[in-house]
């Protein structure tokens, strides 16, 4: 028997003799009461592990992949994960201050997260057959097909910034051949009776409808100014009779004259912060102005809603009902397509013309109506 353990011992770790002395067995111990108990090594799952280059522990019987993290990224087979790029996009767009950014891509990174389960797929992984197996269970599981390009669209923009990185992905995109397209959502506009009756309304007994209601007028007598600008307009903005302000969607300067109707509002809300209206906390803090930005525009389209209520409408009041119904007034005075583009803001007159459309079909009906009286 000692010879055989010095041949063991001494044997080439490539012979029989060693792989048989490197075999791992179960350990057996001698119960207290009798009999034997056997000790089952435990088999190791994978693990994301900090610092550089480091391998979660991995064996062959187990079904769940090894993960590596290299250089700060979880990588499978040297594929980066697509949710951990995900975060690293956005913690970028965060420090950025891209909030609006952020919030979509969180919601897009747990709709992919639900959407691959236990899964780990890299982004090499994100071909034409991922895409559209993820189309598919969004609609399976009854989205909208604005949302799921909604969702599609995040997508994308993620993939083109791994582009951009240099990391490995799919040759071609595999975003060409989406069967979802958006659809077109109507474009309510009040016409000038709706908004006189809203003017006329008194709200003093319900202060909350009070303010939704002058934050809509605000914003339909500066031009359709969007609601995320009015909410965030400074008072140091309003100079000599003007309001300056830049739009946060597209960083274009607009000038709006300060007329009757905007001074009473603006001396109705006068008060000790920056803003022109009392609806944003934590000065200095992005992040916390935006939140309060978010729950501001909750809160007002809820309250115009009751607002459109009381006043007898039937039309679905939200704060971007006050920018198409500038649109529609205007072109219905007689402004020419360049003047209204102009005065909302447009960078292009293709996207005036959608806020137009519903007008167009209201002008070609009334004419065909005048036509049609034989």
């Amino acid at each position: 028997r000692r010879k055989r353990q010095m041949c063991i011992r001494d044997s080439p770790k490539g012979s029989p003799a060693g792989r048989k002395k490197r075999e791992i067995r179960p350990k057996v111990r001698k119960r207290s009461g009798g009999g034997e108990r056997v000790e089952r090594r435990s088999q190791c799952r994978p693990a994301l592990l900090g610092g550089e280059n480091k391998v979660a522990p991995h064996r062959k019987t187990d079904n769940v992949p090894a993960v590596v993290v290299l250089s700060g990224h979880c990588v499978h087979d040297g594929n980066i994960i697509v949710q951990h790029y995900m975060d690293r996009q956005i913690g970028e767009r965060e420090r950025s201050e891209r909030f609006g950014s952020v919030a979509a891509l969180r919601s897009t990174r747990s709709s992919v997260a639900a959407f691959l389960g236990p899964r780990i797929a890299g982004l090499a992984d994100v071909d034409g057959a991922f895409v559209r197996d993820y189309e598919a269970w969004l609609l399976r599981r009854g989205v909208c097909p604005n949302t799921v390009c909604y969702y599609m669209r995040n997508l994308k923009s993620v993939y083109n910034q791994a582009v951009l990185d240099g990391y490995p992905v799919c040759a071609s995109s595999p975003f060409r051949f989406l069967h979802v397209r958006p659809q077109r959502t109507v474009k309510r506009a009040l016409n000038r009776e709706a908004l006189r009756r809203i003017a006329a309304a008194d709200f003093t007994a319900h202060p909350h409808l009070d303010m939704a209601r002058d934050l809509f007028l605000f914003s339909f007598f500066s031009r359709g100014m969007p609601f995320v600008d009015v909410v965030f307009l400074q008072k140091s903005a309003v100079r000599g009779g003007v309001i300056s302000y830049r739009r946060h969607k597209t960083g274009q300067w607009l000038h709006v004259e300060v007329t009757p109707q905007l001074e009473r509002l603006m001396e109705k809300y006068a008060n000790d912060s920056p803003w022109v209206f009392p609806l944003l906390e934590g000065a200095g803090d992005k992040l916390a102005q935006y939140r309060g930005y978010r729950l501001a525009l909750e809160r007002v389209n809820r309250n115009l809603k009751r607002v459109a209520q009381k006043c007898g409408l039937d039309t679905v009041l939200t704060a971007y009902v006050a920018r198409h119904s500038w649109a529609t007034l205007a072109k219905e005075s007689g402004a020419p397509v360049a003047v209204i583009s102009e005065g909302l803001g447009h960078t292009s007159e293709k996207t005036t013309q959608i806020y137009l459309k519903e007008f167009d079909r209201r002008v070609v009906d009334r004419v065909n109506r005048l036509v049609s009286s034989l």
